[in-house]
């Protein structure tokens, strides 16, 4: 990708991109032996996205580049770029492109398509490239749009989304709190030695993954769990509704008797009087 497609899809300015590789915090684009062109990849994306994460949590440009340095001890940049970059490298293979054309398609329900589009693009659903889109997370997009099509807004539909990006950032930050206290911390105080780079990246990678899949079959369950409650909540009270619709009328109540029959009536419920002895 060239410098101004590394700036939109990473939020860095070419300006600060340019500054970062100054730094040492960012490598030099790729160029291909016998070319004068140069480009960049979805490691320097990976890169970029790190120093961002780094620069959230208070790091100084100059204290990431101690740690990025000290990180790669021992190691090649291109070798430290490619751990980092594995992250980058699996966010494209999920990606899917299309074109605008089947772009507008798949939001065709909507009233204002071009309106829709800055929305998608603004929370990072889609993203141009060349002549088209880069949907980034296909099965939610699908998702989005099926509900959509089934009547929930689209504005409440990317409400909710923000809000289970918020629920899951949550999520991750405890998993890798977890991997920073019992695994990482140890590795700094150690002095982060080299030989045992590879097995902490290896363990990070493996708990990312564990995370991932332990996630799923509780979501699934909290899903069913909620189903199952507001369905015992609200179909007996349709019933509840449907039999009141068509239950029966009642009896009227029968005349009250009246004349001898009356009369006869009150007697017959008297209690017996004692006899006189």
């Amino acid at each position: 990708m060239t410098i101004e497609e590394l700036s939109f899809r990473s939020g860095v300015t070419t300006r600060n991109i340019r500054a970062y590789q100054s730094r040492g915090l960012l490598a030099q684009p790729v160029s291909h032996p016998g070319s004068r062109a140069s480009f960049y990849t979805a490691a320097h994306l990976a890169r970029l996205r790190l120093v961002d994460r780094l620069q959230a949590r208070g790091f100084s440009l100059a204290g990431i580049g101690d740690l990025l340095r000290a990180w790669g001890a021992g190691r090649s940049l291109e070798e430290v770029l490619g751990i980092e970059g594995e992250i980058a490298d699996r966010e494209e293979q999920d990606s899917v492109l299309i074109s605008a054309a089947d772009l507008r398609q798949r939001i065709a329900g909507q009233t204002e398509p071009a309106k829709t589009i800055a929305k998608l693009g603004a929370l990072g659903l889609v993203e141009r490239h060349a002549d088209g889109y880069r949907i980034r997370l296909p099965k939610v997009f699908d998702l989005g749009v099926d509900a959509a099509q089934a009547g929930i807004p689209l504005d409440a539909l990317l409400e909710e989304f923000v809000r289970l990006q918020d629920d899951l950032h949550r999520v991750a930050l405890r998993f890798v709190a977890l991997f920073t206290s019992h695994v990482l911390g140890p590795y700094l105080e150690a002095g982060m030695p080299p030989g045992r780079l590879p097995v902490i990246v290896e363990q990070a990678k493996r708990l990312r993954s564990l995370a991932v899949e332990a996630t799923l079959p509780l979501m699934r369950q909290a899903i069913a769990d909620e189903i199952d409650s507001v369905s015992h909540k609200t179909v007996p009270e349709a019933l509840d509704a449907g039999r009141s619709a068509v239950a029966p009328p009642k009896p009227e109540p029968k005349p009250a008797p009246s004349g001898r029959r009356a009369a006869r009536d009150r007697r017959s419920t008297r209690a017996p009087r004692a006899k006189r002895r």
